[in-house]
């Protein structure tokens, strides 16, 4: 029992010390820098801008899926408009019109051996939901600019990203500016429906010609302010990883009936009874290496206490993970999400129903895949009389390196323009078309440079979609930086 006393003690204060060397060590966040680019927020060059984005907002490149096809006037008139907007980087570049609405360019590098590098953006757009158009505050597709912004349908997602990317080009192809390798622009036509008929068009050209690029940048990430309580200047996430997704259908038969003597099960309470046992079992959280990066960037700007929490994972990680866990995104960071989203059978209150069935939606963490999720469902349902089965299925991206080249000139653009940010890594949530070039490159990054506020996550797909001018003059410098750092 002596001893005990005196070595409880000393192993208290070795873990104190421990807790209060690494809280020490870990770097707090540099002082907030002006952004390189503010002092042009507000110029004509800005305006001009914002002009061209409120154009390319006009033109109805809506992907309404079902049977519905694209517009064929909206993206042939958006393909032309581009053109007529950009004419030194049309001349600098070749362009190619891929399964009738997709732009492939390209603009020749001076070294043919050097790996070429792409970025992403997609042309179409989702529809506005029937009803909603009297809340927003101008038409959805007028591109009106108002209040140092321009709003529209596209705005955020995805042509502001696209239209910033070709101001960057013009105004280098304008300079003179030669690459020092290929860069290509993939600009696909039906991501909003998965890119089958567009990306995935491109990737098999790109494929045919044996193109393999260094790396490609997306969408699916951003800087994002006011999203982390605690943190108050931007934090910039560059995607590492996006998820992948699958969709299982749940069936149910059983003997029909009067409701007024039924056996044991119905076929809508064993598939009830399904979809519940695998909603009331999630997958665990998890942190990964990408979200201990996260959490050590967002440290950095926090008081001693929350940063030491943070900097200590080795002894704080339940309670990080509880709390993360309390929230819908930062949770769907940390594991596989399972969505139970349609559930039908039945036909009359007084009749046994003989068929029913239901789909729950995951969307796979890079740790799990397509299969092992339908494996797991089987096993926790248990029941032979219920049939799962995968109605499309896609695999987690691979991981892609936070030590490349490419990772670091992101990084290193971001710091350029925005000044001394904290960067960290993270994991897209959801969709983009980079899916669609996977084995057409080393690594694979997902990063728009806007800065977005809490507000803003809700106007993408939904009313009111909107970016600021400055953010838009911002990323046009930011793309600018980049290439200068990745192809002088």
């Amino acid at each position: 029992m002596k001893k005990l006393s005196v070595l409880l003690p000393a192993g208290v204060l070795l873990i104190v010390a421990i807790v209060a060397l690494r809280t020490l060590m870990l770097p707090a966040g540099s002082p907030p820098t002006e952004s390189k680019a503010s002092e042009a927020t507000d110029t004509s060059l800005g305006m001009e801008t914002a002009a061209r984005l409120s154009r390319a907002i006009q033109f109805q490149t809506v992907s309404w899926g079902g049977e519905r096809g694209p517009d064929a006037d909206a993206f042939e008139g958006f393909s032309a408009y581009l053109e007529d907007a950009y004419p030194a980087a049309h001349h600098a570049m070749t362009r190619e019109i891929i399964n009738g609405h997709s732009l492939l360019y390209r603009w020749a590098g001076a070294n043919p051996n050097a790996k070429p590098i792409a970025f992403i953006a997609h042309i179409d757009v989702v529809p506005v939901e029937p009803g909603t158009e009297s809340g927003w505050t101008a038409p959805p597709f007028a591109g009106e600019i108002e209040d140092g912004a321009v709003w529209g349908r596209g705005a955020l997602d995805n042509k502001g990203q696209l239209i910033s990317i070709m101001e960057a080009v013009e105004k280098l192809a304008a300079s003179g500016f030669k690459p020092s390798r290929d860069i290509y622009l993939l600009f696909g036509h039906d991501e909003e429906l998965g890119g089958e008929n567009g990306a995935a068009m491109i990737a098999k050209t790109l494929a045919e010609r044996g193109v393999h690029f260094e790396w490609t940048l997306d969408e699916g990430s951003g800087l994002v302010a006011g999203l982390v309580p605690g943190v108050e200047r931007p934090l910039a996430l560059i995607s590492t990883a996006e998820k992948g997704s699958t969709t299982l259908h749940i069936t149910a038969k059983a003997a029909g009936g009067h409701s007024s003597a039924p056996g044991k099960d119905t076929a809508v309470s064993l598939v009830a009874r399904a979809v519940a046992r695998v909603t009331d079992e999630p997958y665990p959280l998890e942190i990964d290496a990408d979200m201990v990066a996260f959490l050590h960037a967002v440290a950095g700007e926090m008081p001693f206490v929350p940063r030491a929490l943070l900097a200590n994972l080795w002894l704080t990680a339940p309670i990080i993970k509880k709390q993360l866990g309390e929230d819908p995104t930062t949770a769907a960071a940390l594991r596989t999400t399972t969505a139970a989203t349609m559930i039908n059978g039945g036909a009359k209150v007084n009749i046994l129903p003989q068929h029913a069935d239901a789909y729950v939606n995951y969307r796979i963490h890079p740790r799990d895949t397509a299969a092992s999720v339908l494996d797991r469902a089987i096993s926790i349902i248990d029941d032979e009389n219920v049939e799962i089965e995968a109605v499309g299925a896609r695999d987690p991206s691979p991981q892609s390196s936070t030590r490349s080249d490419g990772y670091r000139a992101i990084a290193e653009a971001t710091a350029d323009v925005f000044g001394a940010v904290p960067t960290s890594p993270f994991l897209t949530l959801q969709g983009t078309d980079t899916r669609n070039y996977i084995g057409l490159a080393d690594d694979y990054y997902r990063f728009t440079p806007f800065i977005y506020h809490k507000d803003d996550l809700k106007r993408i797909h939904g009313t009111d979609e909107r970016v600021l001018i400055e953010d838009l003059v911002r990323a046009s410098a930011w793309y600018e930086a980049l290439i200068r750092k990745t192809a002088s």
